[in-house]
């Protein structure tokens, strides 16, 4: 199971964009391209769990959730969100939705990997 819902932001965009160059003009080979998008995955969690410290508050009417393997889906309509308490709300009325999995989940599926490696 590979966690890979950073890799739609602005930078993992770029990043997949960028290897697909490399990997067209022939510099890098699938696999290390790969190992290159694992490696942005797992730096990507260690930078927000290490360096985000406001937690947002998103109030909202909750259309619909769903959870399936410990990843859950939230649908909100109308959100306010606010980042801190003394920060301005932003309002969309853009339905949202957000992607939440357990970090506990994303580190003993990468554990159990390594060890898996390590055997061969």
């Amino acid at each position: 199971m590979t966690f890979a819902q950073y890799r739609v932001s602005t930078v993992g965009i770029q990043l997949e964009e960028t290897l697909q160059e490399l990997l067209n003009e022939g510099v890098i080979d699938l696999h290390t391209s790969e190992i290159i998008k694992k490696k942005f995955d797992k730096a990507i969690i260690t930078v927000l769990k290490k360096w985000v410290k406001d937690k947002p508050v998103i109030k909202g009417k909750l259309k619909h959730y769903q959870n399936c393997d410990n990843v859950w889906v939230f649908h909100v309509l109308n959100p306010e969100i606010r980042v801190s308490s003394y920060s301005l709300p932003v309002q969309t009325n853009e339905p949202l939705k957000i992607v939440a999995s357990d970090i506990k989940l994303i580190s003993d599926v990468a554990s159990k990997k390594l060890r898996k490696k390590n055997a061969r």
